[in-house]
């Protein structure tokens, strides 16, 4: 009967994991930065550099090295690096 009690414990906190970590990435919301695209990904008025998704948007997106643009997408860390996943962009200059 413990083996099936900790068997339980285990399943649920698993599940709790998981839930807690979709919620996560269902949550993040669309952001709007300015910036000026470079090789290592778009740098922000601010001077906050993002890495650009390798998805069709981003690899799209990378062809305008040294414009600036206005990209609306969501952003993640991912190992210690802010992630935008574009949505939809402007090249403004």
């Amino acid at each position: 009967m413990k083996r099936n009690g900790r068997f339980l414990a285990i399943a649920m906190c698993a599940l709790f994991l998981m839930a807690m970590m979709s919620a996560a990435v269902m949550f993040a919301a669309e952001v709007t930065i300015t910036g000026k695209i470079s090789e290592q990904g778009i740098v922000a008025d601010d001077g906050q550099v993002y890495a650009v998704a390798e998805d069709e948007k981003g690899k799209e997106i990378m062809e305008h090295v040294d414009k600036t643009v206005k990209v609306t997408g969501t952003v993640e860390e991912r190992e210690g690096k802010k992630v935008i996943t574009v949505t939809n962009y402007e090249v403004t200059e």
